[in-house]
């Protein structure tokens, strides 16, 4: 059995390719491609909010991506972005679940700001509260969306076996055995995604439109390079710049204070509403790999910071990890993906 994980960012496209063992899930392939036009012209990303995404270019991104993969399978599962979503947790008193499904309808309407008919809710008990509470997951999402990318999927040639959430896939290829609460912070190019995960659930998720590309365009002002050699620097350097060049650090500090401070926020609330610390962070996304970021916000943050790593208990070729550290934080959510169908 093997199956994709297809995951569209807005500014590239990460494909995973999984097949099931007796020893469990066994990496069979991968592919990234990334788009730089973005950073020229902020128009140009893949998809800027779920009313902007070009069907018929994205499928062709994708045919480009699958020429060079060639993957075994086309069986896969999607994601569906956070920004186009409503998540959030709430109790019921005890019942079993055929009762709580025709609660969740009535429940539904209180915590979701929109027309329910626009969207498809799905809910799961994450938790118990003593004995007469039960803790469940609501999840909302855009109709109109997911026909987007079910238009996509056709003209890609794909066979969709379901449509998921990012921070639901983010939540099970980044959370196994992990009991305390842990924050995934996903920063892309276009927004940073902050995923708080308590006990292997998802619990909350929040998108915040400040990101990757603003550190790019910072060094590219402030050295005069082009956006393009900007990234390059980005990637390469982060925080580990020449003495000449600490001017850039310091100008990209305010960016990164502020993913440690939205970071601590999350963290913070979580902790409002539970009573539980948050235990550690996880960077995962594009620019999870800034030479020096976990460690800068390790300190700001007092807590553990470290980089996404989506392929433990998955099978690989050893001379794969030296790559595959790298990409790591790039493919949680493609390794979650591909994982649902496996386990």
């Amino acid at each position: 059995m093997r199956f994709l994980g297809v995951d569209i960012g807005t500014s590239n496209i990460k494909v995973v390719e999984l097949s099931s063992s007796s020893e469990g899930p066994v990496l069979e392939n991968y592919g990234i491609l990334e788009t730089y036009s973005y950073l020229e012209r902020p128009n140009a990303a893949i998809q800027t909010s779920y009313f902007k995404i070009v069907e018929k270019n994205t499928a062709n991104l994708f045919k480009g991506l699958f020429k060079e993969m060639r993957p075994k399978t086309d069986n896969s599962i999607m994601s569906l972005p956070i920004f186009s979503s409503f998540v959030t947790v709430f109790e019921l008193p005890l019942m079993d679940e055929k009762e709580i499904e025709k609660a969740i309808p009535f429940e539904a309407k209180k915590y979701i700001p929109m027309d329910l008919s626009g969207l498809e809710v799905d809910w799961a008990i994450i938790g118990r509260k003593g004995n007469n509470i039960s803790q469940i997951l609501l999840v909302a999402i855009s109709k109109e969306l997911i026909s987007k990318y079910s238009n996509i999927a056709k003209l890609a040639n794909l066979d969709i076996e379901a449509y998921e959430l990012e921070s639901v896939a983010f939540t099970r290829s980044l959370s196994q055995g992990e009991k305390e609460p842990i924050i995934v912070a996903d920063i892309g190019s276009q927004s940073m995604n902050l995923i708080t995960i308590d006990n292997g659930y998802l619990v909350a998720n929040e998108n915040l439109t400040t990101a990757g590309a603003e550190i790019t365009h910072i060094i590219s002002r402030s050295l005069g390079i082009s956006k393009e050699r900007a990234e390059e620097f980005k990637r390469i350097k982060g925080f580990n710049v020449e003495p000449q060049e600490r001017e850039v650090v310091n100008l990209m500090m305010p960016i990164i204070d502020f993913f440690g401070n939205e970071i601590g926020r999350a963290a913070k609330l979580h902790k409002n509403k539970t009573g539980k610390d948050v235990k550690k962070i996880i960077l995962a996304g594009g620019s999870a790999n800034l030479p020096g970021m976990d460690d800068y916000l390790s300190n700001y943050l007092s807590m553990p910071v470290e980089r996404a790593w989506p392929f433990a208990g998955i099978k690989y070729e050893s001379f794969l990890e030296p790559l595959l550290r790298e990409v790591g934080p790039s493919l949680a959510c493609a390794v979650g993906l591909a994982m649902r169908e496996l386990r």
